[in-house]
């Protein structure tokens, strides 16, 4: 996250209290809640892809070649072999499956909007 994304587009809603919801009145309260109520425009997302690993600032383009998006983080996965990266999209182009083209070093390469964690949690989850 930097300053100008909310916890909303990182997709961080579950750290904002449902009292705090319900009330408001803390900083950023009305930009927070009026995403809450009509939906981010941008959405963080993950994805997996081709070609050397995608950095930060990299573009996020549709198969159009249009600019969608931009690369927070990303690098080699050992765990899962192939290159993964973060970044942020345009809302409607988030979902799991989605394919893009990362800008990496001028050269555009296939890249596929997946779910995160990347690697699925293993940890003890109470009921």
């Amino acid at each position: 996250m930097e300053q100008h994304i909310t916890p909303i587009e990182a997709g961080l809603t579950w750290a904002i209290g449902k009292r705090r919801r319900a009330e408001g009145g803390f900083l950023g309260a009305d930009v927070i809640l009026k995403q809450l109520a009509d939906g981010p425009s941008i959405r963080r997302v993950g994805f997996i892809s081709s070609g050397p690993p995608a950095r930060s600032h990299s573009e996020i383009q549709d198969e159009g070649g249009n600019n969608i998006g931009e690369v927070t983080s990303g690098g080699f996965s050992p765990r899962l072999k192939k290159n993964i990266a973060m970044g942020y999209v345009k809302s409607g182009l988030h979902k799991a499956g989605t394919k893009v083209k990362i800008i990496i070093r001028g050269k555009a390469n296939e890249g596929v909007v997946t779910k995160m964690p990347f690697v699925p949690t293993k940890y003890y989850k109470p009921t």
